[in-house]
Parts: C-alpha cells; sequence; structure tokens
C-alpha cells in the first residue's frame, strides 16, 4: 500500500493542534510503512500572498497538477488529505481522484460549513446559522474568518465555489474524530456510509508511575482566548482557594497577566514535553472550552499522565470524560467551585487516576494506527460503506 498525506499547515512558526496531527500521523505511518511507501504534500501559510490567495483559494490548477502528478508517478493507493485551506482548494481533491487514487479526508473543524471552523462566536456561543446557506453571508457580516469581513468574504466565495462545483463526489471517505462530531455531519446531510470515526492518538507509550502524594493544584493548557473558557475561568477562580497554573498563548495573553495572583500563576507556552511534566503533577486539567471541539487531544495527554479532567459538558467532552470515573463534568461554569472542592476532596482519586490511564490506552499509537491501516484496506477494496 501507498500512501499519500497531505496538510496546508498554519505557519512553520506556530504548530496547531492539526499541524501536530498531521506530523505524528506520517511519522507514524512511515515507521509502519517504510519510507518508499509513504509520501508527503504540504503548504505552509507564511507563503500566503494577496495574489497567491486570490490565485489558489478558489481552485488551485498548480496544487491540482502536483497532486495527479505524485499518485502516478509513485502509484499511490490513498490520498490522506487533511487541512486543505486556504493555498491547497479542493483541487487538490479532484487531482487525487482522476489520478486513480482513493481519497480520505480528515475533517479537523467544521469549515466546510462554517467559515469560522469552530461553529461558535465570541459573545454570542454556539453558532450555526450558516450550516445549510449556499453562500455565508452572517459569517461575512460578523468577520468569522480571521476578524476580517474582506478574508470572510473570500473565504465565503471558496467554500461557495467549491460546493458549487461538488467537490464532496471526489472524497470516498470522511474521518472523523468523535462520535459527537459524526452525528454533527450526519445533521449536516453528509451521508452515514462516508463517515469513519477515526480518531488521533497519543503518541506516550511507557508506562506511568504515578506519585499520588506528588500530584497537587488544577492546570489549564490551551489556547488563550474567549471560546476556550479562559476568561470564565480566570472569573471564577477568584472564589476558589486552590492554586491555577495557565498554560499556552493567545489574544488574551495580556488578560492573563493582569490577572495573575497568588494562586494563579501563568507560565506562557512551553514545549510538549514541559507540558507533560506538569500535568503529571498536577491533580487535574481544567477544560472549560465552550465550543465544540473535533477532539480532545489535551485531555488524553493529560489522561495519559494519569490526570483527571474536570471539563465543560459541550460537544465531544463526554466522548473522552465519564463523570466520576476519569473525571468530572460541569452543565455550566456556575458548577465550577462546588466541583473543584468535590473533586479536592474526593475519596476515590486514585480510581480516578487509573481510569484516565486505561482511557489514554485506547488512544495508543499502535491501536489508532491499526484501525487506520484497516480503514485505509477497506476503501482500496471499496468496503467503507
Amino acid at each position: 500500500m501507498k500512501i499519500l498525506v497531505v496538510h496546508n499547515n498554519y505557519r512553520s512558526n506556530l504548530i496547531g493542534g492539526e499541524d501536530l496531527v498531521f506530523k505524528r500521523e506520517f511519522d507514524a505511518l512511515v515507521e509502519l510503512l517504510g519510507k518508499d511507501n509513504v509520501f508527503r504534500y504540504e503548504e505552509f501559510n507564511d507563503n500566503a500572498t494577496v495574489m497567491s490567495l486570490i490565485k489558489n483559494m478558489l481552485f488551485s490548477r498548480k496544487h491540482k497538477k502536483n497532486i495527479f502528478d505524485l499518485v502516478k508517478k509513485h502509484n499511490i493507493d490513498i490520498v490522506h488529505i487533511h487541512n486543505f485551506f486556504p493555498l491547497l482548494s479542493t483541487s487538490i481533491f479532484q487531482g487525487a481522484k482522476q489520478a486513480g487514487a482513493k481519497v480520505v479526508h480528515t475533517l479537523h473543524n467544521y469549515r466546510w460549513w462554517c467559515i469560522g471552523g469552530v461553529l461558535y462566536r465570541d459573545g454570542i456561543g454556539i453558532c450555526e446559522k450558516c450550516i445549510q446557506k449556499k453562500f455565508d453571508f452572517s459569517g461575512v457580516n460578523y468577520g468569522c474568518y480571521r476578524n476580517s469581513k474582506i478574508q470572510s468574504f473570500l473565504a465565503a466565495l471558496a467554500f461557495y465555489n467549491f460546493k458549487r462545483i461538488n467537490s464532496f463526489k471526489y472524497i470516498d471517505c470522511f474521518f472523523v474524530l468523535t462520535e459527537f462530531q459524526q452525528q454533527k455531519l450526519i445533521e449536516f446531510n453528509i451521508p452515514k456510509g462516508k463517515i469513519l470515526i477515526k480518531p488521533n492518538f497519543n503518541t506516550h507509550s511507557e508506562n506511568i508511575l504515578i506519585d499520588y502524594n506528588n500530584k497537587s493544584d488544577f492546570v489549564f493548557v490551551g489556547r488563550l482566548e474567549e471560546a476556550k473558557g479562559i476568561v470564565n475561568l480566570i472569573k471564577s477562580w477568584k472564589k476558589i482557594d486552590k492554586k491555577l497554573t495557565i498554560i499556552g498563548d493567545g489574544p488574551l495573553r495580556n488578560y492573563i497577566n493582569e490577572n495573575t495572583s497568588e494562586n494563579i500563576q501563568y507560565l506562557g507556552n512551553l514545549d510538549n514535553d514541559e507540558v507533560k511534566k506538569i500535568l503529571m503533577q498536577s491533580k487535574y486539567l481544567i477544560q472549560l472550552s465552550k465550543w465544540y471541539e473535533t477532539f480532545g487531544l489535551t485531555i488524553i495527554e493529560a489522561f495519559q499522565m494519569g490526570t483527571p479532567v474536570i471539563g465543560l459538558d459541550i460537544g465531544t467532552r463526554k466522548n473522552f470524560i465519564v463523570d466520576g470515573y476519569n473525571g468530572f463534568l460541569l452543565n455550566n461554569v456556575d458548577e465550577l467551585k462546588s466541583t473543584i472542592d468535590k473533586a479536592d476532596q474526593y475519596e476515590f482519586y486514585e480510581k480516578l487516576v487509573e481510569n484516565a490511564l486505561d482511557t489514554a490506552k485506547e488512544y495508543s499509537k499502535d491501536k489508532i494506527i491499526k484501525l487506520q491501516m484497516s480503514i485505509y484496506e477497506k476503501i482500496i477494496k471499496g468496503e467503507s460503506n
């Protein structure tokens, strides 16, 4: 089997979660199949100029030809496309299909239906106003793509064109990351037979030795923006007499710096190894994101470090957190203080830790890559539906 993985990265100096997943999957496939059977094609938004966006966003002949040629040259069986927007366009789906490959597309976000990608609007909350519309006028009006009406108009125009030319017909299978996301796509009128759940995986395979006496305090890890619930967390924590560590970066960095205190410390952006070290020492991870995350990579990484998670019960969260089993779920932010008090003194904390570790094993690299390969084989044989 020969595989080509394709991805439009955000920026080379600002690696996002989707970029990290792409790199991890590529490395895992090379490890399994060998470098002669796995190829990659990627673009970076560093290279984006106004002219390149205008030239490529609607339909990129260059990238279509490059993908077509790669498939033909290497006899590629599967082209697995992660992000394609804004520089690659859906022309690459067409190029892969016309060259004779099967095409798989991982949906890391909801941008096909929402130019903001997250079905959320700051100050409003969950927003699905544009899902069934041919042209995303509301998204343009609110500047949902990069907080710019001009860029939002270009994005809305691009996705209108993608749907107009029926780009979906070139996709054999959509990979979604959770049951919740699968259900959303069914609501968006994607045939259930074309949607398969293939979660992301964690990369830490060593056995973790938990020092229960060394686990204390609470930690938040994530992008510092309103939708991640960081403002609600800071406001709520002023009523909580426990230590909170905040890790991450984003537009609300200054807000966090202005609100540090004796029980709130901000460590900035740390590398993944440092984050895992702090997770292992923390008693709980706090996850108050207010939008429909497509996955919960931070949750899984906390679990693999033996750290239960306290999360807001929105979207995918309940696909990972089982209340009282490997963490606790909140119906709303007002429940945070009472939940923190309960969690901090929880009689069966060691069992929560054991269950968190067990949950993480369900997302091990070996297990998920094995699932991924079995799906690839079925797609090649035409059995995926």
